[in-house]
């Protein structure tokens, strides 16, 4: 039953916003009653006119000007609600059949319908009843409001009678304008002597008039005209849905297909939550989000926008439409984690391990490009589609475990800065403010640091408005500096007692607020429909400031919400000035965005796994140890071009086959340093596809080599917290099969291990693998699965043979030459390169140590500047 609710819900809001679009008879409900009834009172005279009237059973005496406004005004409102009702009739018959063949209730439309018409009739009946008291006060309100509402409903049951006999709406117009003409023409005694006339009592407006002239002469009310004008308006409400029923066959036998949720249809219920949200069902449209599980991520999101405070909700409706669901996952996630951290019911150590784990799932997502959890699959599908850095992620959920171990203080305001802005733009804000643009609009880098500007501000009357709060938390996000200037405690704040310098204090943070606003003030200067939408959230800020420096001590009472009048008024008002300024620089292109591919899923997994404990890495035999860095100076991905084994062997007076051998202890050793210094990802170029053109007798060795080195049972490195993972093209059947399958086995035996993650690029070619890309997302874009116009990056990268692993951060070649050689072109784009002297087998662990020190002096700008 309560589904069936929901569907009469989505229905009756659909049938209103169906209404709410025919502009013509809004403006001719607003303008046209009140200019008939002046132009009635201003040119008929007011000669007594004396008429029958049944109603009251004796002759009446009226003012020709008063009955001509009464039957005007019954006209004009039984036009316009009659049209009204015969155009959104006509207009929503096929999208309701298809509904109802989908599984709609069929009465939930048909109820609608009438909801929808005795509303309007109730509606413009009172409004011509308020401008009627503009000339004269009738003598009931109450019955000449029932008798114009009357009179609308009777002629917007015959404009749904004429939808479903008629399709042209010029057909439609003419009748209503024609049967009204004549109905309320014969109804007014000044047009028509014979008013009183037996014969009149058919008519469908007979009974309205006869209760409006009741209303304006006598107290007594009319119940049989107003009942007569009621069965009508039954009659005739009844008769067009029946009609409309009987010519549509497609409506037939399906009243019982949507009794309850389980029996409605996956386009049933998406067709019913358009109905229900009919302009968020738009912006997700335009945005390309037409999953359902995605939908739901998104409101999951946006309802906790709306329940965070007015200015979160003033940002959302103010930034474009095309963009607001990016909006929405950011904050989302923001809000879950920061809700984690914020937790006053569990210990430190418990909300710092459920932030944790919210923070790994999330990155683990990331590199899958999906999620079960709705908010993070919403902002997973975000990142993917708007095509966002994420690589502020760790460092903002680094300082979230921080605020759940409650260990967020600021020495001053630099380090003030930095946390809010680790927070407020983990995806980098220069790519949601170019977002922000449209063709011919855009944001020009300096209004990355007025957003900035902005956002201290924002973060700074936040944490004014939040510092009781963070007081009984013990932890409040002011800097040090300006507590301890003015003499202010936590402990003084959470008694309540902050002492004579806390509203000094107060004014003076709101001064930097207000100096701050003032910097952010040039947001947009190329962009006037974000200009705008900025200079209301400012005026919005300034109103909260006012209210925050008239009463300080307020502040260690709670959060205040701000004025209701003034707030809502400074939005509606900038509401309405970004949709001007929207109108006057409409953007012709539209957002980028796809359909994600699905991950690749994990193969079936069934083979050898070792029971044998691991290992820690053998020592180094000239007992070096590895170099002290933290954790932000080590890179995450490693990659070594292995060169010069041959050359090695012919120094030696060998042959080639034993610097192969050699270069293999090499990189065992190379491993082990790797694992000691705690590296994550260690990719090695072990055989390309250009190796291909070398002697077959060289070419067989080095897939010996490689083969020997997989063995599970003799290799002793797989008995270290190794995991291996193997990246190279198995298109071209070159690879013998047995060594394909030792991969395999090995992949799999190792595929649980979290020490070291070892990439072996064997038969890998740069070129190669973007290819093998590129033909993935020509094959999807063949099958309808993905539109190439809104290709991003991320949805190539997502086809490469490790799609999870990091970019590389470091490559090493050996062998003194300084060439990349085809090596993971995509993946090193923003590489630091590093060129070694030393052949390979020369290298050990300490050269590995080493090049990693000297990445950690580099200064990785990645196309920024400080």
């Amino acid at each position: 039953m309560s589904w069936w609710w929901r569907c009469l819900r989505t229905a009756v809001r659909h049938a209103v916003l169906e209404q709410a679009r025919n502009r013509l008879a809004l403006a001719l409900v607003v303008f046209f009653v009140p200019l008939w009834l002046w132009l009635a009172y201003r040119v008929l005279p007011d000669t007594p006119v004396r008429f029958f009237l049944r109603a009251a059973g004796h002759p009446v005496s009226t003012g020709a000007n008063t009955v001509t406004q009464l039957s005007g005004a019954l006209h004009s409102i039984a036009l316009i609600v009659g049209f009204m009702m015969f155009l959104a009739t006509s207009r929503s018959t096929e999208f309701d059949r298809r509904l109802v063949t989908a599984g709609f209730p069929k009465v939930c439309l048909l109820l609608a319908k009438n909801t929808v018409l005795l509303l309007s009739a109730v509606l413009t009946g009172s409004y011509a009843t308020v401008w009627l008291c503009f000339f004269w006060r009738p003598e009931r309100l109450d019955v000449m409001v029932a008798a114009f509402a009357g009179g609308a409903l009777t002629y917007g049951g015959a404009g749904i009678l004429l939808a479903a006999v008629l399709r042209s709406e010029l057909a439609g117009m003419f009748l209503v304008i024609m049967v009204s003409f004549v109905d309320l023409g014969l109804q007014n005694p000044v047009a028509n002597p014979a008013a009183d006339s037996p014969l009149l009592r058919g008519l469908p407006a007979y009974g309205a008039m006869q209760s409006a002239v009741s209303a304006s002469t006598g107290t007594l009310t009319p119940w049989h005209q107003l009942l007569l004008s009621g069965c009508w308006a039954v009659a005739l409400a009844m008769a067009g849905p029946l009609v409309l029923t009987l010519r549509g066959g497609r409506w037939r036998g399906t009243l019982t297909l949507l009794k309850r949720p389980g029996g409605a249809t996956g386009t049933g219920r998406n067709a019913a939550w358009r109905l229900r949200h009919p302009v968020l069902s738009l912006i997700y449209r335009r945005a390309g989000i037409t999953d359902p599980a995605l939908v739901t991520g998104y409101e999951a999101c946006r309802r906790l926008v709306r329940s965070s405070g007015p200015m979160e909700i003033a940002f959302t409706q103010l930034i474009s439409a095309r963009v607001r669901p990016l909006f929405w996952a950011m904050y989302g996630y923001v809000r879950v984690i920061d809700d984690l951290s914020d937790d006053t019911g569990d210990g430190d150590q418990d909300r710092a391990a459920r932030v944790s784990a919210f923070s790994l799932a999330l990155e683990a997502d990331l590199r899958q490009g999906r999620s079960s959890d709705p908010v993070r699959g919403a902002l997973v599908h975000a990142v993917w589609t708007w095509n966002l850095s994420s690589e502020g992620l760790a460092s903002a959920n680094a300082v979230f475990r921080m605020d759940a171990a409650r260990q967020t203080e600021f020495a001053n305001w630099d380090e003030w800065h930095t946390y809010w802005d680790t927070l407020a733009f983990p995806f980098d804000v220069s790519r949601p403010t170019a977002l922000l643009g449209a063709p011919g609009l855009f944001l020009a880098p300096r209004d990355a640091e007025a957003l900035r500007r902005w956002n201290h501000a924002f973060n700074l009357i936040d944490c004014l408005g939040d510092l009781h709060q963070d007081a009984e938390n013990g932890c409040i996000k002011l800097p040090a500096t300006v507590l301890g200037q003015y003499g202010v405690t936590a402990e003084d704040l959470r008694l309540k007692q902050p002492g004579a310098q806390f509203a000094t204090m107060v004014h003076a943070l709101a001064g930097q607020a207000r100096e701050w606003l003032g910097q952010a003030a040039s947001i947009g200067a190329q962009h006037p429909p974000v200009a705008v939408a900025f200079r209301t959230l400012v005026e919005l800020q300034h109103l909260e400031l006012r209210r925050i420096e008239r009463n300080p001590q307020a502040l260690l009472d709670g959060r205040r919400p701000p004025h209701p009048v003034r707030f809502q008024y400074t939005l509606l008002r900038g509401r309405l000035r970004v949709a001007r300024a929207w109108q006057r620089h409409r953007p012709t292109g539209s957002v980028t965005t796809a359909v994600l591919p699905a991950p690749r899923p994990a193969a079936a997994d069934h083979g050898p796994r070792t029971s044998q404990a691991l290992l820690p890495p053998a020592p180094h035999p000239g007992g070096a140890v590895p170099p002290a860095l933290s954790g932000r100076r080590m890179p995450q991905h490693v990659a070594i071009i292995m060169d010069g084994n041959g050359r090695w062997a012919e120094a030696q007076g060998q042959v080639r086959s034993a610097g192969h051998h050699a270069g293999q202890h090499a990189l065992r050793d190379v491993i082990y340093g790797a694992l000691e210094i705690g590296l994550p990802c260690l990719s090695v170029y072990a055989f390309s596809t250009e190796n291909w053109a070398r002697p077959a007798a060289d070419i067989e060795t080095v897939l010996s080599v490689v083969s020997s080195g997989l063995d599970m049972n003799t290799e002793e490195l797989w008995r270290r917290d190794v995991q291996l993972r193997w990246s190279g093209s198995t298109d071209d059947g070159r690879l013998p099969a047995e060594l394909v399958d030792r991969i395999h086995r090995t992949t799999r035996a190792t595929r649980e291990r979290t020490g070291l993650i070892l990439n072996v690029c064997l038969n890998y070619g740069g070129r190669h693998e973007l290819a093998h890309a590129a033909r993935a997302l020509a094959r999807q874009a063949a099958h309808g699965g993905l539109d190439p116009d809104r290709i991003t990056p991320r949805h190539l990268a997502r086809h490469l043979y490790q799609p999870d692993l990091p970019d590389v951060d470091l490559l090493i070649r050996t062998s003194g030459e300084q060439r990349t050689s085809n090596f993971l072109p995509w993946q090193s784009t923003c590489a630091e390169y590093l060129f070694l002297d030393p052949l390979w087998p020369d290298i050990d662990r300490t050269h590995l140590w080493a090049a990693i020190s000297t990445y950690a002096t580099r200064d990785r700008r990645l196309g920024t500047t400080k």
